[in-house]
């Protein structure tokens, strides 16, 4: 079979040792992923969360599991900004400025928006 599977998709929603486990059978398969600014804490909703979330990732994955880093992709987490709510005001900067800061922090990987709504 020719192509590369991409597995939709790992967070760190569950906790590090879940992460851990299901990025290994994915390298093991070598399979690219895509990782959601999620954490325990729930979906990464400014530029802080989304950066840290994406770096601790990169990090677990880069660092420990031994991950090729172009085959992570991730996925900041778009969310709508014509709610009317004041707080999702920034939603968009927030998004567009995770982007930018991932492309400069963690080498090789790759970004995805996913507008699913």
């Amino acid at each position: 079979v020719q192509g590369k599977a991409v597995v939709n998709s790992i967070s760190l929603k569950e906790g590090e040792a879940a992460f851990r486990e299901q990025a290994t059978k994915c390298r093991r398969f070598g399979a690219a992923i895509v990782v959601m600014a999620f954490d325990e804490e729930g979906q990464a909703d400014t530029f802080a969360r989304k950066t840290e979330i994406c770096e601790r990732a990169y990090r677990l994955l880069v660092d420990e599991i031994g991950f090729p880093p172009e085959d992570i992709i991730f996925d900041p987490n778009i969310f709508a900004i014509a709610t009317g709510i004041e707080e999702h005001n920034n939603y968009a900067v927030d998004f567009i400025e995770a982007t930018q800061w991932i492309r400069e922090h963690l080498p090789h990987a790759m970004i995805s928006g996913g507008v699913s709504n």
